[in-house]
């Protein structure tokens, strides 16, 4: 009885996992997507009418930023990170497993290292007031927004490394 409420359990956590991530992946192609458009319209305006979106590349710098961020999640929850397996091809489905468990608990870590720097470099930022050269875009406010992606890929990696979650199965839309 308690495996099976311990495997509901997991399958829950699992579920919200994931979903949060789909969503946070949606809202990071909308980003870019965003970007793409605003880059068309800028591009356009400059070569018709020498007009172009003030600020146009520290916008794709800051958007791109926080897209990249919300991706992370979801590419470790389907294992879209890159794997080299030369040296385990050979080796047991249990050898294989706890490598795959240690790989995640390093790159929870590291995570969980670059949302700790990125949180330290956003409140110095804000203290100094630093703002982008052309349109005077807080520069710490980028910081921010891209804390939830990192914060969501280390309890996910984290999740996995102790075997609360496994990993989802990609969605093919072909």
């Amino acid at each position: 009885m308690a495996k099976k409420k311990k495997a509901e359990a997991r399958g829950r956590l699992h579920e919200a996992i994931h979903n949060v991530a789909v969503w946070f992946a949606y809202v990071g192609g909308a980003i870019v997507a965003a970007i793409g458009i605003m880059s068309v319209v800028s591009i356009v305006g400059r070569a018709l009418w020498a007009k172009p979106i003030r600020g146009d590349f520290e916008l794709v710098e800051i958007g791109i930023a926080v897209a990249g961020s919300l991706f992370l999640a979801y590419c470790q929850l389907t294992a879209g990170n890159i794997f080299v397996d030369i040296f385990t091809i050979r080796a047991s489905e249990k050898s294989k497993a706890l490598m795959d468990k240690f790989g995640a608990l390093l790159v929870g870590a590291m995570f969980l290292l670059v949302g700790w720097r990125a949180s330290i470099g956003m409140v110095e930022i804000r203290h100094n007031g630093e703002t982008s050269m052309l349109m005077g875009f807080p520069i710490w406010v980028g910081y921010v927004c891209v804390l939830p992606g990192i914060a969501l890929a280390a309890i996910t990696a984290i999740a996995q490394a102790f075997g609360l979650i496994g990993v989802s199965e990609r969605v093919s839309h072909e």
